[in-house]
């Protein structure tokens, strides 16, 4: 049996919205799937780990008639998790493929190598009506990123 030790409660993200990163010091931006947030924190996928300490800035795409919602958070740890086959780093495969697989009744393939669990804290918590707005709009936009 494990504590919870957390100051704030997880809305885990089971849709896998998709998130747009800007990692310090480059700010190249990047995308990640959601895992989960609270009003301390969030917890996404990456396709490499980040150190402990980074900073970054990430947005969640606004829904029509909403402002973009951005916040700055630092890292607080990365441990590897295997690759979703959704994940937007993937290439994605070719449509000839698909139809084959669709036509044969095959899955594809799982993906290869390891994704990486990254939780971040915020620099200022989000109050529960932003955490509220948060999931809305990841949820009106659909994780369109």
């Amino acid at each position: 049996m494990t504590s919870e030790y957390r100051k704030h409660s997880r809305h885990l993200c089971l849709a896998g919205g998709v998130l747009r990163l800007a990692v310090r010091p480059e700010f190249r931006g990047r995308r990640a799937i959601l895992i989960d947030v609270s009003a301390g924190g969030i917890g996404f996928l990456l396709p490499d780990a980040l150190e402990a300490g980074t900073t970054l800035v990430f947005e969640l795409k606004a829904a029509a008639g909403t402002d973009a919602m951005a916040r700055i958070a630092r890292v607080r740890h990365s441990r590897p998790h295997p690759v979703p086959v959704d994940a937007p780093w993937l290439p994605r495969p070719a449509g000839v493929s698909k139809i084959f697989r669709r036509m044969l009744g095959l899955k594809a393939p799982p993906p290869e190598g390891e994704a990486w669990l990254v939780g971040c804290e915020f620099d200022q918590p989000l109050s529960e009506d932003e955490v509220k707005r948060f999931l809305e709009q990841l949820n009106a936009t659909n994780g369109d990123a």
